[in-house]
């Protein structure tokens, strides 16, 4: 049996993440990445690893109240 890769997870769960911006809350393509560049910058400076199971949760969270407040 193969050990998961957590970086293929994390992209994986990224690229999740982007389609449901665009599809469900139907931003453009170029807003989609910036809340999601944004977001990993904002977990990079609070020290937040990518890599574990609720990196996208909380992500999808701050995205939408930062949303909220432009």
């Amino acid at each position: 049996m193969r050990k998961p890769d957590p970086e293929r997870i994390y992209r994986a769960r990224r690229a999740a993440t982007f389609r449901r911006l665009v599809d469900e809350l139907r931003l453009d393509e170029l807003d989609a990445e910036h809340w999601i560049a944004a977001w990993e910058r904002e977990a990079t400076s609070q020290g937040v690893d990518r890599h574990t199971s609720s990196f996208w949760d909380h992500g999808r969270n701050w995205i939408a109240d930062n949303r909220r407040h432009v």
